[in-house]
């Protein structure tokens, strides 16, 4: 039998593995147009820019909800684009940060920082325990368990917060100011808001005993609170702060119910 050639095994091998490549190439073809799909779709959409659709904070949205809440729109949509309050946001953000603050949401009650969204009946306590004059150093059976050394919720040690002109509910001088630091764009402050911060506002806020106050603290790896916070700055600037807040916070919590 005649040996082979060297160039009729190249060619039979080819022949062999032809169709192979083939069909990785039309497979690679096809995941890089999927991939290119995607791309696409995140430049027409943004990524953590604001512009996106697909958020309730998205800049787009934001100036949708300073219509209807009746604000000044150009000034509003100048004052967002502009960054106009961006250098309020971190200076807040700095507050925070020297008074202990580390995530959303936070709160300064009369001095004691206090950490997370609490529900109401814990709230309810350490306001009850301030009103009642009372020493963190030396708590009482009716809120021991929140300084507990291991895991306390609220830390005996007192901080300075200037309140500056941050906004606020309630009546100047009450016996106890609660300062919230808060995110727009975090589920934990969306569920303060929508589960508890109503019942504050009822039983203590509106009967003149403590004194609500906001500030600013969007976390940097929520790419919508920035902006989320200076909206709220902006809206500020026309006396309706509240009303961007709540509208805020209520399309999150909307947002967030209907993703569970």
């Amino acid at each position: 039998m005649t040996p082979m050639s060297s160039g009729a095994s190249t060619n039979k091998l080819l022949e062999k593995f032809v169709p192979v490549l083939l069909v990785m190439t039309a497979l690679l073809l096809v995941a890089v147009g999927v991939l290119v799909g995607k791309v696409i779709k995140l430049e027409k959409t943004g990524s953590g820019t604001g512009t996106t659709v697909s958020s309730p904070l998205g800049v787009t949205e934001i100036k949708t909800y300073a219509k209807k809440l009746g604000l000044n729109t150009k000034d509003f949509n100048k004052c967002l684009d502009d960054g106009q309050t961006a250098s309020v946001v971190t200076a807040e953000q700095e507050e925070g940060s020297a008074a202990g603050v580390g995530g959303t949401p936070a709160f300064i009650v009369n001095g004691h920082l206090v950490s997370g969204a609490l529900p109401y009946e814990m709230f309810e306590r350490i306001i009850e325990f301030e009103l009642a004059g009372g020493d963190w150093a030396k708590p009482d059976d009716t809120v021991k368990d929140l300084v507990d050394p291991e895991q306390p919720i609220v830390n005996a040690l007192q901080v300075e917060i200037d309140l500056g002109d941050s906004p606020r509910k309630g009546t100047e001088g009450a016996p106890v100011t609660i300062v919230e630091f808060s995110d727009f764009e975090c589920p934990y402050c969306a569920r303060f808001f929508s589960q508890t911060l109503g019942d504050i506002e009822k039983n203590y806020v509106d009967t003149g005993k403590v004194l609500m106050v906001f500030k600013q603290f969007p976390l940097q790896f929520h790419p919508y609170a920035q902006k989320a916070a200076e909206a709220s700055l902006c809206a500020k600037q026309q006396g309706k702060f509240w009303e961007m807040h709540d509208k805020l916070f209520s399309e999150v919590t909307a947002a967030n119910n209907a993703a569970q």
